[in-house]
């Protein structure tokens, strides 16, 4: 969600992360490791919220992320 409100691109298919972070990266920023993230960001995807590509996330529903991050 952070990343997604500092560095977010508004497209047509939702608001794109505009740092390309690979998902070791994405461990190391959290402080979590990297099968955690692999977890989270599928979840995520399985609800619908995001879409992740080879280094590459776009937030198809920030408000819907800012509640499951609560």
């Amino acid at each position: 969600m952070e990343l997604a409100e500092r560095y977010g691109e508004q497209t047509s298919t939702g608001l794109r992360v505009a740092l390309p972070l690979s998902q070791d990266e994405l461990a190391g920023w959290t402080g979590a490791s990297r099968e955690a993230v692999s977890k989270a960001l599928r979840t995520l995807r399985d609800r619908g919220l995001i879409e992740t590509g080879r280094r590459r996330v776009v937030v198809h529903d920030l408000d819907g992320l800012r509640r499951r991050a609560r």
